[in-house]
Parts: structure tokens; C-alpha cells; sequence
């Protein structure tokens, strides 16, 4: 899966809010006298003031958003808004909307400023005239939306995106009959529809998204919301559906309708009648197929075409020129092949089109020039050639971004004196044939990755965003031209011969991503980053000195590569506020001290945490254990002691890989406000690469490959006690290394159910007993290390463990036996299948077993004889004294028998008398 996927595209995200926002707009402006300025006249009523501070003090608020709740008048608080006349408060929106950044074309949502201590207040029931509630954003601490809000009759706009609900939707909400706007988006997939038809009941929608909920019976939905007249947009993304189930009269009424079904199962081609009734259609994500449909250019009302990662195979229509309102195309990520058909010069109106990702050959059409309203050109990774001139932009005075990165054997020629009719923020053309000189017209915004480009860092004075210089031959200081760069915003220098150390002028550039990682720079970390830093990557440098605590003042940073250098210390405490982190690589270092407790489930979307070769010491925290997302955690070769927690087999997503398909691979976008501002564009900015010891190898992953590797590696450290049985619970785990340390008992028995390993390294350690016959269920094992144990017995056949015929896998284990050690086991060790025996043989062997059984009997039957009677014949005191024991034994028994027999005659004497 490519990082583009990984988020929102910025089409449409920027649709998104902007509809969202037009329509929350129209609704408070149609309103009769409604006071939107904290100079109003009006004074809140006290009972809906009261409703207010009980809701206030039903949160935990530790930025202070809500500080302006205090005074009698409500209607000055921040987020509340009160009828001008009555003073009646009838919109509470608790946190503000996401803001854009600087391009004014990407959104990112904040971190949780906001959270409930328990169940939201109902006090938000006396408030009578709410008719917009925006409870968006904040952290419900996996509560479950109140069934009062359903009573809120009079909502018109409910917006619940991104809230951390959990559990099933209440089918109360299909009581808000007036309700326009209801946004249920989640990142979790843990809110559930376990019936839709609550929501035809809403008849005044326009607008219903409900991204990411588990919607129990799929062939609803599509039906249901077919029944809402006035619905505008309709967003189903990432709900588990797999099949269209609609009939031709579905949206019949609609000729604008805004339709997103991206991520879901979809497997069929699109219906002829779909587009239509739709403005817009977005189905990326899922596996449609066949040919894009000729029958296109009659549906002239579609306005947005969104197909991107689908199975499509085949060259791209010409009709599609036909479509005169077209502003959006993105076919990226499919199987399409051919040429680029010179028709789509013609879509005077385009403003985006994607091609990027497909089979596409051939050169690039001029006709593209002539687009005059388009902003972004996406053509990498294809089989384009040829050469492209000043004739391909003749027209493109918007043009913003222009991608061609990835090609066959692309090149480009321009006049030197050639003043091009844009001004690019962001160009892709590595791989394109470049002459070693930074052209002149290309300095205001360039990715000139994997050239030969040398000497020092070019001057890039002009207005430059995004620089991407890697993978070059770029020497000296970062101390020339750095200060120029007030511009830049990402910054990549990754993978060239930059030495001395980081300069003081880095701090003052508002970067948002800094990758220096694969050069030779020295000194210390600064310690001045600015909160808007996502993404800093420092690896593979000669850095010294301690990790800097002003890295904790970065709310943004999702992912922090700071491996294979020279970083002593131990973890600041104020990397424990950096609770948006992905990826934590401190490896190959020289840290000390402890593991920290505050890597908890506050880390809510920490996938790989990378401790790896350093100085750690004392015992695993189980606090671990609560990191629900991490599917790598690489603790090896530290001073590591004490016992592995028994909770680490209850790490979910070790477990239940569920929340990594669908809209759930989006938790990550929306912990990063780097994916939200990137976008689906740039390949190369999302590439996160991180070292793993897996299958008895180093290897390098980068972050579309580590979305499936799940690994666990505690190698090398000085832990002891028994593997935890617990550690077999987790079937999506690949490699499991826990070699190299003191580890003893035996190997957990369960181990059959971890179906998905690929490498088991269980070397080094005192571990005994048999290997479980389990591990050969392992139908992925591809690496196995059993070595210098005290393991005994038959080592397991079967299946694929049959295949690894490596002796030293079983080496310094003197009891263990089999074929593969040429040591054969002993019958009582491990039965041996027996050949069934003919009727004849048979009989013969009856014959002999009776024999044999009555001369066993006769043998010991003398032996017990003669053993005691022989014993008397030979000593006479002993043969004396045994008859005179015999004599008082008889004489004893003859006397009490006698006495039984006279008192019973007397008892029935008396009875009959």
C-alpha cells in the first residue's frame, strides 16, 4: 500500500471541511437574531448556564480551552453562541474546527485537548433551543454516544467526528427529524451500526458521514440512505461493505450528489446508471475491475472522479475528454495501460488530474499544456519517455504541482532565458535526466533526488516550501544557505556527504519535516524545535550528547528517527508529551537507564518502538503491554533483567490485526498532521525506513512494508524465568526473538497457535523439555534456531518444519534426537508406527505370547516360593520361631471364633424366649 493511502486526499479533505463549514454556516445565518460577538446585549439564562458548567465540570481540560467559562453570561464563553434576543444558547461547539496550514489547501486535526472523565453530562438536555452541537474532536475515553441526545429535538446540525466513541450507535439519533447535518467519522472501527434503519427516519439530511463504522447488515445501507431527499453528501468509507446492492432508481432525485465509498470490499464493476445521479464519486480503495466504461461521456454533471487503488486494466478511454465539467480525475494506483489519450487537453475545467501508479507508456501529450485551470499534474511512476519542453506548460499559469518522478526515460529541455507562466510549490523529477547545474527556473520549488548533484547546498533564497536534495553528492556545512531557507517547510538532505554540526539557524525555520539522516554530522542535538515539527529523522550520523527535552514540546511529531549514532543519557521525561508519536527509533546508540513507565496507552498510535542496542537497564515495564496499536517492539541487545511480562501476549494488535485494514489504516493519517498536509503526492515524504533483525538477518523496511510486519525481539539481554504461555496468543506476529539470555522451563506448548511466525530464535538460553509437536503447524517458518539448550527428545515432523534441514538449528542440545542429527531415538522415547500383521502371523504370535505369559507366572510363582520356604529349610531358629508364630496365630483365631459362635447362639436363645 502506498503512503498516499494513508490519508485523506487533499481534494478531498479540503471538500470535506469546506462543505461541512458551508452548510454549519447557512444554518446559524438563516437563524432569526442570533448574536455570533462577545460584545452582545444579550445575558444567558441561568438554568442554561448551569447546563453548561455541569457539561464543564464532566470534562478533564488540561489546555485550559474552556477557561472563558466563568461570569454570569454564557454567551461570552468560547464556543457557545446565544439567540440575540432571548439570550437562549443554540450552538455549543467545544473545540474549534481543524485549521489549514499555510498552503490553505490542507487541514489537520489536533491533538485531544479535550476529554471526558466518564459518561457526557445530560445537563446538555436543559438547554431547549440547542440547535447545533459540535462535539467533534474530543476524547470520549471509548465511551458510548448518550442515548439522550436523541431527545435534543431540535438539533439540525450533530457533529461527532473523531470523538473516540465505542459500542453501537443509539438508534435514538433517528428521532432528530430535523437534523441536516450528522457526522459520525471514526479512526477506530469500534462504533457499530447494528441497524441503519434509523437513519431514513431523517428525512432533512444533507449531509451523513459515517467513515469507519462497522455496519452490521450490508445490504442496508445503501438502500436506506437511497430514501433521504434532500441528502447532498454521503460518505460510507471504510464501513466493511462489499457489494453495491443498488437498483437504478437510488438517488434518482439527486443530480449533486456527493457519494464516497473508498475503502470498503467493493468487487464488481460500477453500474451504468450510477453516475447519473452524482456530482461526485469517490471508490478508491477497494477491488473493482474490468474496463473504464465508454458510456462516461453522456454523464456530463460529474465534476469529481476519485478511482485511485482499484484492478483496473486497460487503457484509458478517449471519451473521457467528453466530460466538459470534470474538475477532478484521480485513476492513480490501478492497472491502467496505454498511452495518455491527448482528448483530456479538452477538460477545460480540470483542475487535478492522477495518473499517477499505472502501466501507462509513451510520451507525455502537449494537449496537456493547454489545460488552463489545472493545479496539479501527477504522472510518477509509470513508463513514460520522451521529452518534455516548454510547450507542455504553454497554458498552465495555475499550475501548483507537477510530478513526473519514477519514469522510464523522461528528460527535459528548456531555454535558459525560459520564465514559465507558474509559480510551482511542489515539483517531482527524480529519475528525469538533469544537468548537474540547478536550473534557474526551478529553484522556487524542486525534488532533485537521486542525480549527481555536487558541491555545497545551493542557495535557495526564492519562495521554496519543499526541497528535496537526497540522495546526491552534496558536501560541506550545513552552515552555507541554510538561513536562506525562511521558505521551507520540508526539508530532505538525506543520503549525502554533509559534515560539521547542526546549525543554531534550523530553529528558525518552521519545518514541519527534517530528514539528515546518511550524512557525517557531528556535536549535539539542538535544543530549540518549534511545536510544528511532524517528522525529524537524524539517523545514521556521528551525533553525540543527549536527547534534547525541547523535543517534548512538539505535539506534532509523529515519527522520530534518531538511530545509529552516538547519543548517550538517559530518555528525557518530556518525550512522555509526545503522545502523537508513530515511530520511535533510538537504536545503536549508547542510552542508559531505564525503560520508562510513561510509554502507556497514552502512545495511542506508537506502532514501532525501537530501543535496540543500547545501555538499558532493570525489567520490562508491563506498561508496555497497554501500547494497543505497536507491532514492533525491538528491545534487544541491552542489560535488560528480571522475567518477561505475561502481558505482553495481550498486545492487540499482535493478536487482531483487524484495525489495519480499511478506514483503520487512517489512524495513523489522523495522528499526523505531516500525512494530512502532504497529502497523496509525494511518495518519497512518507517513506519511513526502520532496521529489523528478522529471519537471522538485518533487513531494512520502509513504512509500506511495516504495515504488515509484526515483531517482537528481546535478544540479547539478561532475562530470565519461563516464556510466558501467554506470549502463544499472538497468531499475527512474524518473528519472535528471544535468544541470547537466561530463560529456562520449558517451550510454551501453545506455540502452534502462532500461525503467522516466520522466525523463531529461541537460542542461547536453559530452556528443556521436548520441543511441541505444535511447532509444526508453523506453515510460515522460515527461520528457526532451537540451539545450545537443554532440550530433549524426538525432534517434531511435519508439514514445514520438514524443510528446515539445518542441523545447527537443533546444535548444543546432547538430548535431543532424529534424523536430521542422525541420532536414532529409542522406542520408549517416541513410538514408532507399527506394520499390521498378516491373519497367519497373527496366530503365530498368540501362540508364543500364552507361552511365554504362563512360564513368566510358573517362574514367579517358584521364585516367590522357594524365596521364603527355602530360607526356613536352611536356618532352624528362623523355621522355630516362624511355626510357634504360626501355632499363637491359629490358637488366637481358633479362641475368637470360638467366643463369637457361643454369644450368637445366646442373642437368638434370647430372642426367642
Amino acid at each position: 500500500m502506498d503512503p498516499k493511502d494513508l490519508t485523506l486526499s487533499k481534494t478531498s479533505t479540503a471538500k470535506y471541511w469546506t462543505g461541512l463549514s458551508a452548510i454549519s454556516l447557512m444554518e446559524l445565518l438563516f437563524l432569526p437574531s442570533v448574536c455570533f460577538c462577545n460584545n452582545s446585549t444579550s445575558i444567558c439564562r441561568k438554568q442554561e448556564r448551569e447546563a453548561l458548567l455541569q457539561l464543564r465540570r464532566s470534562l478533564v481540560d488540561p489546555s485550559g480551552l474552556l477557561s472563558s467559562w466563568e461570569g454570569k453570561d454564557c454567551c461570552r464563553w468560547e464556543g457557545v453562541i446565544c439567540d440575540r434576543v432571548y439570550g437562549h444558547v443554540i450552538s455549543l461547539q467545544l473545540l474549534p474546527q481543524p485549521t489549514k496550514d499555510e498552503t490553505s489547501t490542507y487541514f489537520r486535526m489536533g491533538p485531544k485537548l479535550l476529554q471526558a472523565s466518564g459518561e457526557l453530562n445530560s445537563s446538555l438536555l436543559h438547554l431547549k433551543y440547542l440547535n447545533h452541537l459540535d462535539l467533534s474532536g474530543i476524547d470520549s475515553n471509548h465511551g458510548r454516544i448518550p442515548e439522550f441526545i436523541g431527545s435534543i429535538k431540535q438539533l439540525r446540525y450533530l457533529n461527532l467526528l473523531f470523538a473516540n466513541f465505542h459500542g453501537t450507535v443509539p438508534q435514538q439519533l433517528g428521532n432528530l427529524t430535523k437534523l441536516e447535518v450528522l457526522d459520525l467519522g471514526n479512526e477506530d472501527e469500534n462504533l457499530v451500526v447494528d441497524d441503519i434503519l434509523w437513519v431514513s427516519h431523517l428525512r432533512s439530511l444533507k449531509y451523513l458521514d459515517m467513515s469507519g463504522l462497522m455496519i452490521a447488515k450490508e445490504r442496508v445501507p445503501m438502500q436506506v440512505t437511497s430514501m433521504l431527499p434532500a441528502l447532498l453528501h454521503l460518505s460510507l468509507s471504510g464501513c466493511g461493505l462489499h457489494n453495491f446492492h443498488m437498483s437504478s432508481n437510488h438517488f434518482a432525485n439527486s443530480t449533486s450528489l456527493h457519494l464516497d465509498l473508498s475503502w470498503n470490499s467493493f468487487n464488481s464493476s460500477i453500474p451504468m446508471w450510477f453516475y447519473n445521479s452524482l456530482e461526485s464519486l469517490e471508490i478508491c480503495e477497494n477491488h473493482l475491475k474490468g474496463a473504464l466504461p465508454n458510456w462516461l461521456e453522456h454523464f456530463t454533471n460529474l465534476k469529481s472522479i476519485m478511482l485511485s487503488s482499484n484492478f483496473f486494466s486497460c487503457p484509458i478511454p478517449s471519451v473521457i475528454g467528453s466530460l466538459s465539467n470534470l474538475e477532478t480525475l484521480d485513476l492513480s494506483d490501478n492497472g491502467l495501460n496505454g498511452t495518455i489519450p491527448s482528448s483530456i487537453g479538452k477538460l477545460s475545467s480540470l483542475r487535478s488530474l492522477d495518473l499517477s501508479y499505472n502501466e501507462l507508456v509513451g510520451h507525455i501529450p502537449k494537449s496537456l499544456g493547454k489545460l488552463g485551470a489545472l493545479q496539479e499534474l501527477l504522472l510518477y511512476n509509470n513508463h513514460l519517455e520522451g521529452v518534455i519542453t516548454e510547450i507542455h506548460f504553454s497554458n498552465l499559469s495555475r499550475l501548483k504541482e507537477y510530478s513526473i518522478n519514477g519514469n522510464n526515460n523522461l528528460s527535459f529541455k528548456a531555454k535558459p532565458s525560459w520564465i514559465p507562466p507558474f509559480q510551482l510549490e511542489i515539483i517531482g523529477m527524480s529519475s528525469c535526466k538533469f544537468e548537474v547545474e540547478v536550473p534557474r527556473w526551478i529553484q522556487t520549488q524542486l525534488d532533485l533526488s537521486y542525480n549527481q548533484i555536487t558541491g555545497p547546498l545551493p542557495n535557495m533564497s526564492t519562495n521554496c516550501s519543499f526541497l528535496d536534495l537526497s540522495h546526491n553528492l552534496i558536501s560541506g556545512s550545513l552552515l552555507t544557505n541554510i538561513s536562506t531557507m525562511y521558505q521551507v517547510r520540508i526539508l530532505y538532505l538525506n543520503d549525502n556527504l554533509i559534515d560539521g554540526t547542526l546549525p543554531s539557524s534550523l530553529c528558525n525555520l518552521e519545518l514541519i519535516v527534517l530528514n539528515l539522516a546518511n550524512n557525517s554530522l557531528s556535536g549535539s542535538i539542538l535544543d530549540c524545535w518549534k511545536d510544528s515539527l511532524s517528522l525529524l529523522t537524524l539517523s545514521f550520523n556521528k551525533l553525540s550528547g543527549v536527547i534534547p527535552s525541547s523535543l517534548g514540546s512538539l505535539p506534532h511529531l509523529t515519527t522520530l528517527h534518531l538511530n545509529r549514532n552516538r547519543l548517550n543519557g538517559e530518555l528525557p521525561q518530556a518525550l512522555q508529551y509526545c503522545t502523537s508519536l508513530v515511530i520511535i527509533d533510538l537504536g545503536e546508540n549508547n542510552l542508559s537507564g531505564s525503560i520508562p513507565t510513561w510509554f502507556d496507552g497514552t502512545f495511542h498510535s506508537l506502532l514501532i518502538l525501537r530501543l535496540r542496542e543500547n545501555r538499558f537497564v532493570g525489567s520490562i515495564p508491563p506498561q508496555l503491554c497497554s501500547l494497543s496499536r505497536l507491532r514492533i517492539l525491538d528491545m534487544a541487545m541491552n542489560n535488560l533483567t528480571g522475567m518477561i511480562p505475561h502481558c505482553l501476549g495481550n498486545m492487540s494488535s499482535m493478536i487482531n490485526l483487524n484495525q489495519t485494514n480499511s478506514f483503520g489504516s487512517v489512524a495513523i493519517a489522523h495522528s499526523s498532521s505531516l500525512s494530512l498536509l502532504m497529502g497523496r503526492y509525494y511518495s518519497p515524504v512518507l517513506t519511513l525506513v526502520t532496521l529489523l533483525l528478522l529471519k537471522g538477518r538485518y533487513n531494512e523496511y520502509t513504512k509500506i512494508v511495516l504495515q504488515l510486519v509484526v515483531n517482537l525481539d528481546l535478544s540479547s539481554n539478561f532475562l530470565n524465568g519461563s516464556i510466558p504461555e501467554e506470549l502463544s496468543f499472538l497468531s499475527r506476529l512474524h518473528g519472535l526473538n528471544l535468544s541470547h539470555n537466561h530463560l529456562s522451563g520449558n517451550i510454551p506448548i501453545g506455540i502452534g497457535n502462532m500461525t503467522s511466525l516466520e522466525s523463531l530464535d529461541l537460542s542461547n538460553n536453559h530452556l528443556s523439555g521436548t520441543i511441541p509437536q505444535g511447532i509444526s503447524a508453523l506453515t510460515s517458518l522460515a527461520h528457526l534456531n532451537l540451539s545450545q539448550n537443554d532440550l530433549m527428545g524426538q525432534i517434531p515432523k511435519g508439514n514445514q518444519i520438514q524443510t528446515l534441514d539445518d542441523p545447527s538449528i537443533y546444535a548444543g542440545n546432547p538430548l535431543l534426537c532424529g534424523d536430521l542429527l542422525r541420532k536414532k531415538c529409542l522406542s520408549t522415547e517416541t513410538p514408532q508406527p507399527q506394520k499390521v500383521p498378516h491373519p497367519k502371523d497373527t496366530h503365530e504370535e498368540d501362540k508364543l505370547d500364552r507361552t511365554l505369559f504362563y512360564a513368566v507366572i510358573m517362574l514367579g510363582f517358584a521364585i516367590g516360593f522357594w524365596g521364603f520356604f527355602g530360607v526356613l529349610q536352611f536356618k532352624k531358629d528362623w523355621r522355630r520361631a516362624y511355626f510357634s508364630f504360626a501355632d499363637q496365630a491359629a490358637h488366637k483365631a481358633y479362641v475368637t471364633i470360638v467366643v463369637k459362635v457361643v454369644k450368637l447362639k445366646r442373642l437368638r436363645l434370647s430372642r426367642s424366649r
